[in-house]
């Protein structure tokens, strides 16, 4: 007699949760914004694994945090479902395909001429991928409380980024916007008695590291300890997701440092633009180019060194944050600051789609791209990878 397999529905929610972020690793395009789009469409419209009030919520969690905000919404989410494990299940399977091809095109640049591979498939990349942030701009703005305080503060989340470059307009806005709610909100939430424990072991894990590695480094002056400490120092204080990190690397690593050639690093940028996954996957490329005079198992050694070095950090937070986040929202203060800090987090990602709709280089093929893209999300119901094919298929037959 055969036996019937024990598994429990949480282990099938699990299982799920991982294969919805795994497809999402492998389809996602266009940095934060589009990975929200997919997040919104796979964890809430079809999954209904949180509310898109939930949502709304644990990504504001996520903006108010420095590093990579899709990898720690993947990752609270996993916390949020399944605990640690699960988190850190999550956490692998969202950034091992994007890595893996990062690390991939250093070893193609070692082994071939990678610099001359024709990048006429990535023509219309940037316009369809702008046109994903553009619907998940829209869908956000849907979820917001439509009272005046807050539709002014999703617009000035969208003005304040587009005309202040600074990544540190990012906290500044939505501590704004937090003040703001709080005081418009006075007596609508009761009194809560928050019981919060800290794990403080990962706060101190956290700093340790971030002290160990910059006081080795500069003592040793050790190539793979100083490419790390970068790395996470990146991790640490780059708010404003991959379009703040990418300069920053520039100026250190090809400006400051001269790790690298200009013409090299633009170029693993445009490879970024060709693969989906979270943007801070360019450390990985960047710190393995950076390594190139150690050989190949010295490129290896360097992509790994910038993969962890810039992830760390923020998972880090996560992991200490994430489980008193739940009583921290329960209170008063963070209640009645939440609603605003959603509403500027949401006009954050309208000023994502504006500026780079403004980096679209000027051409009718790519308007075309970026509006058919755009009704294509917004009206149907044609899985992503079939828009993104279709794109690298148009950027092979009709380069721009």
């Amino acid at each position: 007699m055969s036996s019937i397999p024990s598994y429990s529905v949480s282990q099938i929610k699990r299982f799920i949760y991982l294969k919805e972020i795994f497809f999402i690793s492998i389809t996602g395009f266009g940095g934060p914004g589009a990975h929200l789009n997919a997040i919104i469409k796979h964890m809430v419209d079809k999954r209904k694994y949180l509310t898109k009030a939930e949502l709304l919520e644990l990504h504001s969690f996520c903006q108010m945090l420095p590093g990579p905000t899709s990898t720690q919404m993947i990752t609270s989410l996993g916390y949020q479902l399944g605990g640690p494990l699960l988190a850190f299940s999550a956490l692998l399977i969202w950034v091992l395909p994007a890595t893996i091809l990062m690390t991939f095109f250093v070893l193609a640049w070692h082994f071939t001429a990678a610099q001359n591979i024709p990048m006429e498939f990535l023509s219309y990349i940037h316009p369809m991928a702008v046109a994903f942030i553009a619907a998940a701009a829209f869908k956000v703005f849907l979820m917001i409380k439509k009272k005046t305080l807050y539709v002014a503060l999703y617009a000035m989340g969208t003005l304040g980024a587009i005309l202040f470059r600074s990544p540190w307009i990012f906290p500044v806005l939505l501590g704004i916007g937090a003040i703001l709610s709080h005081r418009a909100s006075q007596g609508e939430f009761p009194a809560y008695r928050a019981k919060i424990r800290p794990n403080w072991k990962i706060f101190i894990l956290f700093i340790s590291i971030l002290v160990v590695s910059a006081v080795v480094g500069n003592i040793t002056q050790s190539k793979p300890v100083l490419l790390f400490e970068n790395s996470y120092q990146y991790g640490s204080i780059v708010f404003g997701g991959g379009n703040v990190l990418i300069p920053m690397m520039y100026k250190q690593y090809v400006t400051f440092k001269g790790y690298m050639g200009a013409e090299d690093f633009v170029l693993g940028v445009g490879l970024l633009q060709a693969i989906p996954g979270p943007v801070f996957s360019i450390s990985t490329f960047a710190n393995g180019q950076a390594m190139s005079d150690w050989g190949v198992m010295g490129q290896l050694l360097g992509c790994l060194i910038g993969t962890v070095g810039i992830f760390l950090p923020g998972i880090l937070m996560i992991f200490f944050l994430f489980p008193i986040w739940d009583e921290m929202k329960k209170m008063p203060l963070v209640r009645k600051a939440i609603d605003g800090i959603a509403a500027v987090s949401a006009g954050l990602v309208l000023a994502a789609a504006i500026l780079l709709f403004h980096d679209i280089e000027t051409s009718n093929a790519n308007f075309m791209v970026f509006f058919v893209t755009l009704l294509l999300v917004m009206l149907t119901k044609i899985p992503s990878p079939v828009i993104v094919a279709a794109a690298v298929l148009f950027g092979l037959f009709y380069p721009a």
